[in-house]
C-alpha cells in the first residue's frame, strides 16, 4: 500500500515539474525531457525483462506515457496562449 502512495506522490511531482517546464520555457525541448525519459525507462523495463510484456503490465505504462506526452502538448498550447495574450497587451499599450 505504501508503494502505491509513494508512486502517486512521485507522479504528482513529475506532472508539476512537467507543467512548469512546458509553460515557462521558450524551447519545447525542455518540456519533452520528462516524457522522453519515461518512454526510455518504459522501453528499458520491458526490453530487459524486468517486467513481462503482457497486457496487464503494458496498460499502466501506456497510460503513463500518454498522460505525460499529452501534458507536454497541452503545456505548449498554454505557453503559446500566454505569449499571444502578452503580445496583445503590449500592442494595446502602444496604441
Amino acid at each position: 500500500m505504501i508503494e502505491l502512495v509513494v508512486g502517486f506522490v512521485i507522479a504528482a511531482v513529475l506532472l508539476i515539474a512537467e507543467y512548469i517546464l512546458c509553460t515557462k520555457f521558450k524551447s519545447p525541448l525542455w518540456g519533452g525531457i520528462i516524457p522522453v525519459l519515461i518512454l526510455a525507462g518504459t522501453i528499458w523495463i520491458f526490453a530487459s525483462g524486468r517486467i513481462p510484456l503482457e497486457t496487464r503490465y503494458l496498460f499502466p505504462f501506456a497510460i503513463l506515457n500518454t498522460l505525460f506526452f499529452g501534458d507536454w502538448g497541452t503545456g505548449r498550447d498554454k505557453y503559446k496562449k500566454i505569449k499571444q495574450a502578452e503580445m496583445e497587451r503590449m500592442k494595446a499599450k502602444d496604441i
